[in-house]
């Protein structure tokens, strides 16, 4: 397992995910939230392979509370990745409620400080502006948060959106459909400029894991894209999630990848693949040429509403 510094965190090249210990979540997800006890083994075998990184948020049910209980037993030191959400409040409302919601983070999470907090989308960027922005930068500044960003769900603006003078971190969705970000360099900027990039949706969201003759009716239009990287995989002696991993793992700019795991066997399978070599250019590019087929709704899972 690679790992990067921020600001003095250890961040493991493999994030946990850890939406699924809080809630169900995911098209193919068949077991759906685990109990406490798969929740502890789950964590266990993640700090077995040297995951130091973990991603939770306060819209993930009771994640953060599965987080804190597990880790506050011994006191452990681990790189925790959590969201802020809230409803439409006014301007000067922005700062308390951001306290309130970064103190009850961090009570669930059973942590002096958030060692990175990011706003569960970009919207509040859209609508709030600088005003939110300097709300952040104040929490970092009393010391109730060490890293502040955003968490991307539309990257139409991405660039637009992302203050990289201010922002520490980001997250954005990224995979073997949804890349126009890897193709235009826009990543690689924002890394540049010394933003820690975090990854989700590799497998957008257990979608290339779908029988393709077994699709939803209103995601049926993926079937022959899947068709073409389950045929491209095999060609190359590999499986669609080596192939979904290692094709983010040989992009420019990308730190670290968060992966959500429903057993204590995915935690080791997907830290096995990190094992893996990266794919050829040939390979990447032929990835590039399908996603170029991918309609819209397909890399939007947010409208799927199944």
């Amino acid at each position: 397992m690679k790992y990067f510094e921020k600001n003095g965190y250890r961040i493991s090249e493999m994030t946990l995910g850890t939406v699924q210990l809080g809630m169900n979540y995911g098209i193919n997800n068949k077991d759906g939230k685990p109990s406490s006890d798969i929740a502890d083994e789950i964590l266990k075998t993640a700090e077995k392979y040297g995951i130091t990184s973990f991603d939770t948020a306060a819209a993930y049910g009771d994640s953060e509370n599965v987080l804190g209980r597990y880790f506050s037993k011994d006191k452990k030191s681990v790189s925790i990745v959590t969201k802020v959400h809230f409803g439409d409040i006014s301007e000067n409302r922005l700062f308390d409620t951001l306290v309130e919601s970064v103190k009850k983070s961090s009570e669930n999470l059973r942590l002096n400080k958030i060692p990175f907090l990011m706003l569960h989308n970009e919207s509040y960027l859209v609508k709030y502006g600088s005003s939110i922005i300097s709300a952040l930068g104040k929490l970092k500044k009393e010391g109730l948060v060490d890293n502040i960003g955003v968490s991307f769900s539309d990257k139409t603006r991405l660039l637009d959106l992302c203050d990289t003078e201010v922002f520490d971190c980001i997250q954005l969705p990224l995979n073997m459909f949804d890349n126009k970000e890897l193709c235009s360099g826009a990543v690689k900027k924002i890394s540049d400029c010394g933003v820690a990039v975090f990854v989700r949706s590799i497998y957008l969201q257990g979608l290339f894991f779908i029988d393709p003759q077994h699709l939803p009716e209103k995601l049926i239009s993926a079937r022959e894209p899947l068709m073409k990287l389950r045929s491209l995989a095999e060609n190359i002696g590999t499986d669609i999630s080596e192939l979904a991993l290692s094709f983010i793992r040989s992009s420019n700019g990308i730190n670290s990848v968060a992966l959500g795991c429903e057993t204590p066997q995915q935690v080791e399978q997907n830290a096995m693949l990190f094992e893996k070599g990266e794919i050829s250019k040939t390979v990447r590019e032929k990835i590039f040429e399908i996603s170029e087929t991918v309609e819209p709704i397909i890399i939007r899972p947010w409208e799927w509403k199944l």
